[in-house]
């Protein structure tokens, strides 16, 4: 929901730049100019949201130049292992791509480091529902990336198109240029309807392709990272106004795509080379894969902790070719680097440990807890020497951990480098810039193969997350009511009171539950009301520690009336291995797994169907904590123990 808000906030806000630039252009002749020049740079500055797209370059919103980002990760939803559909991550839902029937592809669940491909068999597809258009795409340039291998290497197909809506089969009108390929699988269709690449070699290995094209620099093809071919632009562009895109194709023979898809991710611009280099090495760490040039991030390396996911970069080749703000798909935003020189780079991800400030033991005196997730980063120049960027902002948002006072925040860096932040000078002065997102200004101690996370010197004012993780009260088919929740640390607590209510107002004790006094790991209680009021009740759970300070959780509200075959049954719940979820066919016609962050992971998820009405769902590849199953009409929450 918060996603939605940001996203909310951000149409909002571009509708107040355009109306203020609007109001300029109308009053400059009256005097006022200094004025509204003032009002638009105040919404620019505050309109600087962060890049979220691959890398940290582009958005997810559907607000910048990235346009297509199909990754496995995130929302690919199947039946079976058939893949239904394919959610487009760049934020623009008209080029979702799907398909029905025997022409789907197959989902391959661990895959490639860990991560799902999509397997497409020659005559297998998705497409978009839509034509390109130039609100949606169209353009004389762009800059594409893949993943992928190929099973047939002796086909005439690419891996996407953009073919015509209706007719011909033909796959040679290919993004940017029409009769133009950005790479070959093999061969294709004519010497003049390619960029024709000589000896090309490992195609039956996972490589990331990458494509930039356009009028004024030609096309280069890049193979992890290193320069295959430069071509002059020989072809002129044409417009794609009545052709969608495809990942395979629905034909036979050599024509249509063999092979296996992990990530693809497409500009409508060129993007510019320290950028290039930011997203190669931001897919190169995902997805296991060695760069044979510009390999600046290399603490995905097992020698150095496999600091693999949401890796993010900002850099600089010249004052053309320069990214200095990048969040990627993590919670880590850098951004303003005061000594960004020529060939600089730096480049960061995490061990993808919990979000959650549960390590008590590996932090400094002052700080009383910190998250067990840390990142790593890379300070380099473009030939892996260490370098010195300058002071960078650093942000966390730390969305949906309760919360937070600011001045109860530490930035912790590893700065001798020997693994641990017991030892270390915490770094205060945190600030709230908006949104739940917590900045460090002017962060110097960022260097070469550091680490760092982010602590709390109060675990009860910034518990990160809050001791109580969640509180559910849940109508069942039997006519009773359970009641669960989850602690993530307790300090002092000596008991649980469950207290229930006809109007929210007057409450009634029902029944208590000892407390674990001190702990620091997760904990997990339950109980049941077995006799209900009828219709609508409420329930709030009350924690009163050894002092007799007490505090209270977020009612819940039951309606014992609405029980029905549309209502979801989850079991065990929680549960460390596997989940039962039952209902009706029509509410388990849809069913998607988001984690604490909304981030959908169903493409991560074995799911088993034993019928219309009874699902299966496999949770081992799953960190503890709390996540969100959504059915047709519902969303439910499920704990990973």
């Amino acid at each position: 929901m918060k996603l939605f808000y940001k996203k909310l906030k951000l149409l909002i806000l571009q509708k107040a730049i355009d109306l203020c630039v609007f109001q300029y252009s109308f009053r400059i002749d009256n005097g006022i100019k200094k004025v509204l020049i003032s009002i638009v740079l105040v919404l620019i500055v505050h309109s600087s949201f962060s890049q979220t797209g691959p890398g940290g370059v582009g958005n997810d919103l559907g607000s910048s130049d990235l346009k297509l980002w199909f990754r496995t990760d995130n929302g690919v939803s199947v039946t079976g292992t058939l893949v239904d559909s394919w959610q487009n991550s760049a934020g623009i839902a008209v080029l979702d791509i799907s398909e029905t029937g025997a022409q789907r592809p197959t989902l391959v669940s661990n895959a490639v480091n860990g991560f799902s491909e999509v397997s497409y068999s020659g005559s297998t597809r998705l497409r978009t529902g839509t034509t390109l258009t130039t609100s949606n795409f169209i353009t004389d340039q762009a800059s594409s990336f893949t993943v992928c291998r190929a099973d047939n290497t002796s086909q005439t197909s690419c891996v996407y198109t953009t073919d015509p809506l209706v007719g011909s089969t033909r796959f040679s009108n290919h993004i940017p240029w029409a009769n133009t390929i950005y790479f070959d699988i093999g061969t294709c269709c004519s010497n003049d309807a390619r960029m024709q690449v000589g000896g090309l070699t490992g195609l039956a290995s996972y490589s990331i392709w990458t494509y930039d094209a356009s009028p004024a620099l030609g096309k280069q093809l890049y193979r992890n990272g290193g320069l295959l071919q430069n071509r002059a632009n020989t072809t002129t562009y044409s417009s794609h106004a009545t052709h969608r895109f495809n990942i395979g194709g629905n034909t036979s023979g050599t024509n249509g795509f063999v092979g296996d898809v992990a990530e693809i991710i497409i500009f409508n611009v060129r993007v510019n080379s320290a950028q290039r280099i930011i997203i190669d090495n931001y897919l190169a760490a995902k997805f296991g894969l060695a760069l044979t040039g510009n390999d600046l991030y290399v603490q995905d390396n097992p020698a150095n902790g496999n600091f693999d996911f949401n890796v993010a970069g900002i850099g600089r080749i010249d004052a053309s070719n320069l990214h200095n703000d990048a969040q990627g798909t993590g919670i880590v935003r850098m951004l303003n680097p005061s000594g960004l020189g020529n060939n600089e780079f730096l480049i960061w991800g995490h061990d993808n440990g919990l979000e959650q400030a549960t390590n008590t033991s590996d932090v400094p005196a002052s700080v009383e807890a910190r998250f067990e997730r840390v990142w790593r980063v890379n300070e380099v120049n473009a030939a892996g020497a260490a370098v010195n960027v300058g002071a960078v902002d650093i942000r966390f948002d730390l969305t949906g951990l309760g919360t937070i006072a600011a001045s109860d925040l530490r930035l912790l860096v590893d700065t001798d480098n020997d693994g641990l932040f017991n030892d270390e000078t915490p770094i205060s002065g945190a600030t709230n810039v908006g949104g739940d997102v917590y900045e460090f200004a002017s962060v110097t101690a960022i260097a070469n193969n550091l680490r760092f996370t982010i602590g709390t010197i109060n675990s009860s004012s910034t518990p990160l997350p809050i001791e109580l993780l969640y509180f559910n009260a849940i109508a069942t088919d039997h006519k009773m009511v359970k009641l669960d929740w989850q602690t993530a640390s307790e300090s002092s607590n000596d008991f649980f009171t469950i207290e229930r209510s006809t109007n929210g107002m007057n409450w009634e004790f029902l029944k208590s539950i000892k407390g674990a006094g001190n702990s620091s790991v997760l904990l997990t209680y339950s109980a049941t009301d077995s006799l209900p009021y009828s219709g609508i009740s409420y329930y709030r759970l009350k924690q009163t520690d050894f002092d007799g300070r007490y505090s209270y959780s977020q009612m819940r509200e039951v309606n014992m009336n609405v029980w029905s075959q549309s209502t979801v049954q989850i079991y065990p719940n929680p549960s460390d291995d596997q989940i039962i979820v039952e209902g009706s066919a029509d509410e388990l016609s849809q069913i998607s797994i988001y984690n604490a962050l909304g981030k959908d992971i169903t493409p991560m998820m074995i799911i088993t169907n034993f019928s219309a009405e009874k699902v299966q769902i496999e949770l081992t590849e799953l960190n503890s904590g709390i996540y969100f199953l959504k059915t047709k009409s519902a969303i439910n929450k499920v704990f990973k123990q």
